[in-house]
Formats: structure tokens, sequence, C-alpha cells
């Protein structure tokens, strides 16, 4: 029988990049501490992009995807979704709006679990939204390079609502406690939900809602600004080979929780870094210029960039104006495109 050791995470040995990345994060949300007084409307718009980030990338990492005109009419509910993937889209903006506004009335235990679940398929008709799996599945890795890997044989289906049950109960405890970081908890709480695979569908994103709530009501509020989902779709590789490193042993309670446990606090390290950079953007002694901006953003961000990308970073200027400046700067030979059409991006010009 699978057991949750969430008083020593599996006798958890530490390591130096992972002590100092958990220094890091406390360090950092003590510097932003501040910014929900002093940048209320810049946060604002922050919370804004991150919703449409964050919806965009979850579902893009498991193949579901709309056109970017259609997402941003979905996420105002402008537009009733008209096919399979846009009823799951709506589904998860419906779930992440939920988390950002009512964290604090959402316990971690099976009734949540299954209310979320059931409100990311709501718009699919299918009867299966809001109940554990009735058959059984395979944990399918997908690599950048198109090829797919079975990373784990989950738990058979009879025996996930208890194991569920028994997650949701250890993670508490252990979260009362408070002999461990809670960002360690919230961690091993994911990778465990993720390894359970209790649902037929939907189960890579239910683990990240649930890591944006795990973290909320661990007092860890930095992905309600910056999207950790799109920090992980970035970093896709990473996040798969991080579960198939601790996933070895994990039906026999001797899995290592820490190749996870890294990876997962360096997106934390990523999202408040990023915030404290957009907030700077924001408030720059001498403010930038349009062109000023897209230049220093496309420096940050070490990637070619589309314009809808860069008008969702720089929501200063509009989309008139960073169009007008690509141009410019395209013209002046600062950036250079890559591809064509609707698919081309930006980069610094070497």
């Amino acid at each position: 029988m699978k057991a949750f050791d969430y008083d020593t995470l599996n006798h958890l040995r530490m390591s130096n990049e992972v002590i100092k990345k958990l220094t890091t994060i406390y360090q950092l949300r003590g510097e932003t501490s501040s910014y929900a007084i002093d940048y209320h409307e810049e946060l604002e718009k922050l919370v804004a992009v991150a919703k449409i980030q964050s919806t965009d990338a979850s579902n893009r990492i498991e193949g579901i995807y709309t056109s970017d005109s259609r997402l941003k009419k979905i996420m105002t509910d402008k537009v009733h979704p008209h096919d399979r993937s846009e009823q799951e889209i709506a589904g998860y903006r419906d779930v992440l709006a939920l988390i950002h506004e009512n964290s604090q009335y959402m316990p971690i235990n099976t009734n949540t679990v299954l209310a979320m679940h059931k409100m990311l398929f709501k718009y699919t008709g299918d009867n299966w939204g809001g109940k554990f799996k009735d058959i059984n599945n395979q944990i399918i890795a997908q690599y950048a390079d198109g090829h797919q890997e079975i990373r784990i044989t989950p738990p058979e289906a009879f025996i996930t609502p208890e194991l569920i049950e028994q997650l949701c109960q250890r993670y508490n405890l252990a979260f009362e406690k408070a002999d461990i970081s809670p960002l360690l908890l919230s961690a091993a709480f994911v990778f465990d939900f993720v390894s359970i695979h209790p649902f037929r569908d939907g189960n890579g994103r239910m683990s990240r809602l649930l890591m944006l709530l795990t973290l909320y009501r661990s007092g860890f509020e930095v992905g309600k600004y910056i999207s950790l989902e799109k920090i992980i779709e970035d970093s896709k590789g990473s996040y798969y080979e991080a579960l198939a490193a601790s996933s070895q042993g994990w039906k026999e309670n001797q899995n290592d929780y820490l190749p996870f446990i890294d990876y997962y606090l360096g997106i934390i390290v990523s999202a408040y870094r990023e915030l404290i950079d957009r907030i700077g953007i924001f408030h720059n002694r001498r403010p930038l210029s349009a062109e000023q901006m897209i230049i220093k953003t496309l420096q940050q961000q070490l990637k070619p960039l589309a314009r809808a990308e860069l008008v969702e970073l720089i929501p200063r200027y509009s989309e008139t104006t960073i169009q007008r400046c690509l141009r410019k700067l395209k013209r002046e030979g600062t950036i250079k495109a890559v591809g064509s059409g609707r698919y081309v991006k930006y980069v610094i010009k070497n």
C-alpha cells in the first residue's frame, strides 16, 4: 500500500542548491511584500496578463489551444467556447479565477479536488468531471522532439479515492506541524498528486492549479502576478526530467523527492525575479520609451517573442505603438524577425 511520509519526505537529504533556493524565495518574498500597497495599479495589470498566460500555457502543455484573439475573448467571457479545446480552456479560466478570489476558503481535501475537477470540465458535457477515474491509466511524458515515454503506471482506479484522502490528510498534518517548509510540502503534494493520476483526464492541469492553491495557502502569492504555468511550459523538458527522476521507487515509498523539489523551487524563484523585473520596468527612474522597453524585454527574456507576447509584457503601451516600434527597430537593424506570417517573432540582432 502506498504511503505518504510527510514527516521526513522519505528522509529527504537537502542539497546546497535546494537550501539556496529556499533562502532566496523567502528573501524575495520579503523584498516584494510591500508591492500590494506600493504598486496596486501595476499589479492589477500583471494579474490580467498572468491569467491569460496561465490559462494558455497550462492547456498548451496538454496540446490544447486556440487562437490568441479567441483566447482573449474567452478570458473576458465575451464568447461561448465553440469546440472541445475552448471548452476546456474556459473551464481552466474559471478554476483559476476561483483560486485567485477564494483560496482562503478552499481547504486541501478531497471535496476541493473533486469540485475543482468538475469545474474544469463543466463546459465539455463529460459525465466524469468531478469523479475519480474508473479505468486504469498511464502517465505519458511528451518531449520537445515529439517522442513519448511512459513515466509511471499509476495505482489502480479502485484505490484512487483512498490515496487522495490519505495524501490530503498527510499534507494537512505536516502543514500544521510546520516542521518542514510549506514550499517543500507543496512540491511533494503536487508530485504525489500527479503520480496518483486520479482522473481520466486533466491531471496535469489539476496539478498546476493545486500548485497555485497550496502556494497561496502557504503565503506565497507570486503566482497571482506571474504565470507559473508559463514558466513550466518554457522549461517543459526539465519538468518531465524532474518528474521521471523523482518517480523511481515511488510505489515502494522509496522515491527521492529532491529532483522535483529542486525544479519546483526554481520555478518559484524565477517567478519572483520576473515580478521584480516587471515592477522595475514600470518604475524606472526615467520612464523608458516603447522602443527601449521592447529592447529591454527581449534582452531579459533571452528568446524570440511574438508581438502579442510583447504587448502582454509591456502593458504601458498599446498594441499599435508596439507594432509601430517593432517595424522601426527592425528597419534600423536593432532587432530581427524569426519566422514569418502569424508565427513571426522578434529577437535582438547581434
